[in-house]
């Protein structure tokens, strides 16, 4: 078996594999979109807060011929307003921490498919290959995407990129707007750089690549 058939086998057999992490990756967009839901509610409660609490000093008590009956509601309503930030408060906490870990979950899962996919192009070249008429991700190849996004993927926690990588992200932020986060392996990024939103997609452009 020559090189062209080893990668066009590990491909084939790489089916399944990319096909559950897309999964995956589906099942955590879920949670994300959830818990923003979430966030977006408590903005809209604090809104109404707010809106019901700008005219507490139109409500003159030297006016009101039922003091007492201002001064308790005065009261009720601040303590709906305490409990109400409380709750609110406990809610974004719980909604922001499943949002930060899905995030993560879903950024590893990114960086197996790119695992994945460099995988295929070494099986089928001895080092990274410069293919000529390789689909364009701005100003770079996709071949470079994918190359330095894996070894993204895997050293991201090494500290600062090498030279290499950090020029790819460079590019990726210039050409495209993406907006690279220090300290984070990017995966998502690179995934969207690669416009790879379906198994189908990863698996066609790595087929015409080997």
């Amino acid at each position: 078996m020559n090189t062209k058939e080893q990668a066009e086998e590990f491909i084939k057999n790489s089916r399944s594999a990319i096909k559950h992490l897309f999964d995956a990756l589906t099942d955590y967009n879920g949670v994300v979109k959830k818990a923003q839901a979430t966030v977006e509610e408590i903005k809209m409660s604090e809104q109404k807060l707010s809106d019901l609490f700008m005219y507490r000093e139109q409500w003159s008590p030297n006016a009101n011929h039922h003091y007492a009956q201002y001064i308790a509601r005065m009261k009720d309503l601040e303590n709906q307003k305490k409990a109400a930030q409380n709750n609110d408060a406990e809610k974004l906490e719980k909604a922001l921490a499943s949002i930060g870990t899905a995030i993560e979950s879903m950024s590893s899962l990114a960086g197996a498919v790119l695992q994945i996919s460099k995988q295929s192009l070494s099986l089928r070249y001895s080092g990274k290959p410069n293919i000529t008429g390789a689909r364009q991700i701005g100003s770079q190849s996709v071949v470079e995407v994918i190359w330095e996004g894996r070894n993204r993927a895997m050293h991201w926690d090494d500290g600062e990129p090498k030279e290499r990588v950090r020029n790819m992200l460079n590019a990726l932020s210039t050409d495209l707007g993406i907006t690279i986060e220090s300290g984070k392996n990017n995966c998502l990024s690179i995934l969207g750089a690669l416009e790879w939103k379906t198994p189908g997609k990863v698996e066609s452009d790595l087929r015409a690549l080997v």
